[in-house]
């Protein structure tokens, strides 16, 4: 196959939407928390086109405590539009989430380590959303990582591993 066809043919690829909960987990840990502003972002920019919205997906990222309720809702809304029912309870995840991120980072040692435990108020969104893309587009192949990605994780788990060794050994 000719380049031009092989560089085609990888540019018209579809992957699937669907994000593993456990590589959630792990890109959020590993970003301290970074990777979750980077799905919000994601998830306006995609609900924005796919309902014409007059939305800025950057300034609901920046402002991310107050438009996660919102964003959560969004998705409970599309999938009961689609005769799915949803299992998260909205106000219960943002309440947890806004805790573990604005308490436990200035608590005592190791208390402060729940922060990294954020990621659990997205879980079951993030279970509801891949059941809706599984059986959506079914078939579909799963994105690989890119270098960049496995670098950031690599450096974020033993940055992390470090706080953890940090917290045991210097209380």
């Amino acid at each position: 196959m000719p380049d031009n066809e092989q560089n085609y043919s990888r540019a018209t690829t579809e992957y699937s939407r669907i994000i593993p909960v456990w590589k959630f987990a792990l890109f959020s840990i590993a970003s301290l928390g970074i990777y979750q502003m980077y799905w919000n972002y994601k998830s306006w920019k995609f609900l924005k086109e796919k309902d014409n919205l007059e939305i800025s997906p950057f300034w609901r990222t920046f402002f991310m405590p107050i438009y996660m309720s919102s964003l959560f809702d969004k998705f409970s809304d599309m999938l009961k539009d689609e005769g799915r029912q949803t299992s998260y309870p909205t106000p219960f995840l943002i309440f947890i989430w806004v805790i573990l991120n604005s308490i436990c980072p200035y608590a005592e040692s190791p208390i402060w380590l729940a922060y990294y435990l954020s990621f659990l108020a997205f879980t079951p969104v993030l279970s509801d959303l891949n059941v809706y893309w599984s059986e959506k587009s079914p078939g579909l192949p799963e994105k690989s990582l890119t270098g960049g990605q496995i670098i950031l994780l690599i450096a974020g788990i033993f940055f992390f591993f470090m706080a953890i060794l940090s917290t045991l050994f210097l209380t």
